[in-house]
């Protein structure tokens, strides 16, 4: 028989396959028949740019539907098949794969910018340019403005990821110090080449502005082909299908850690009013301010907040809680998030944990870890915000 847990991981990878890059193309080609076709004609030689955390996933995916005659793979490390990140070869002849820097970028996202954008700078008016974009680029492809050294850009970008700013607040600062973001990669193609651009949106609202930090926005034939909508609804399709009673509280979702953790205290406390399963599900990407020097990212410290809230309502109802990030990483760590339940807690202080001085030291992905509290799923070739789920079970009549 299948617990609590095990229904609340089945519904996160449930989200996390609606957005799979192979569910979106095949989704895409099935409404834009037009772009099908555009992308599908073979009079012009076709080069493939895919940057991103599902860099892979959509190169390897838009290859299936389409023909590609050059193609450059630039994703996050250990994003890439093993073979792959070892040899960085091409495949075929036709795939460059290639790992860089994320959260904060390194000297191969700066390489690596240069190298793609000597191939870019050489196509013309005989060919056709398709860029897949994702979540991560911001920080994988960068060339920095002129006197500006990397260390300078990476101590910029730290603190920018540590002041608790949305992204949408953070890209718009890392333009100013960048010479390819902010659509300013369009100034150095040939003005006669054919450009689309396909994205899977990591951003609350879909601002093309902010995806990848707007590489190449504005530009004509820009599609978002994925967010987090998808993800949402399947999650609510399937808790239906398991017997829970469901309720998305937003799936545009950008409060803080903290805010977001009393949000989930209340309801949580509503669906104790009813006898039946509940399950209570949040989209969106929240903010998390770093307060000192320890691990962790804005979901497993939103696990440890609601950990600690709901330990105050005893109750006999089974209750678990998950919070992750679709691409299966969360901060600078290698986990989606955290899971948490009625006795996380207690398990913490046995092994003698004081989770509140570790919450204010951001120091959750220790103490998480520790009670196997953690969200391992490795990549998982999409990336659309975080999704939080909470699920209470029924009443023992």
């Amino acid at each position: 028989m299948k617990s609590i847990r095990d229904d609340i991981l089945y519904l996160f990878q449930e989200g996390i396959k609606a957005a799979s890059p192979k569910e979106l193309f095949q989704e895409f080609s099935k409404e834009n028949m037009d772009v099908v076709e555009k992308l599908s004609d073979h009079s012009k030689n076709q080069f493939v740019f895919s940057l991103g955390k599902a860099a892979y996933s959509m190169a390897e995916s838009f290859s299936d539907l389409f023909s590609v005659n050059k193609g450059y793979v630039l994703t996050k490390y250990s994003h890439l098949p093993l073979e792959l990140s070892e040899k960085g070869k091409d495949k075929d002849k036709i795939w460059t794969y290639r790992e860089a820097s994320h959260p904060l970028p390194d000297e191969n996202s700066i390489r690596y910018a240069l190298e793609v954008l000597d191939q870019l700078k050489q196509l013309g008016k005989k060919d056709r340019l398709v860029v897949l974009l994702s979540g991560g680029g911001s920080s994988l492809f960068e060339v920095p403005i002129d006197g500006l050294s990397l260390q300078e850009l990476i101590n910029i970008q730290n603190q920018l990821l540590k002041s608790g700013k949305s992204i949408q607040e953070i890209n718009s600062d890392r333009k100013k110090y960048s010479k390819v973001k902010g659509g300013k990669l369009l100034k150095e193609l040939n003005q006669d080449l054919e450009l689309y651009t396909l994205v899977i949106s990591d951003v609350i609202g879909d601002d093309p502005n902010s995806i990848a930090s707007g590489l190449t926005y504005p530009s004509q034939n820009y599609f978002i082909i994925g967010n987090l909508t998808r993800s949402i609804h399947r999650i609510l399709e399937e808790g239906k299908k398991l017997g829970y009673q469901t309720k998305l509280i937003s799936d545009t979702w950008s409060g803080s850690s903290e805010e977001t953790s009393y949000l989930f205290e209340e309801e949580f406390n509503l669906a104790l009013d009813s006898p039946k399963s509940q399950m209570i599900v949040l989209g969106g990407e929240m903010v998390c301010p770093v307060l000192g020097d320890g691990i962790g990212g804005r979901n497993q410290e939103t696990a440890l907040r609601v950990s600690l809230l709901l330990n105050e309502h005893p109750t006999e109802r089974e209750w678990t809680f998950l919070s992750g990030g679709t691409d299966g990483t969360d901060g600078p760590t290698d986990v989606a998030g955290g899971i948490v339940g009625n006795d996380s807690i207690h398990k913490m202080e046995k092994k003698g944990w004081n989770p509140k001085k570790e919450l204010h030291n951001s120091n959750s992905y220790p103490i998480l870890k520790d009670i196997d509290a953690l969200v391992s799923t490795g990549p998982t070739g999409t990336n659309v915000n975080d999704i939080l789920i909470l699920l209470v079970g029924s009443a023992k009549s």
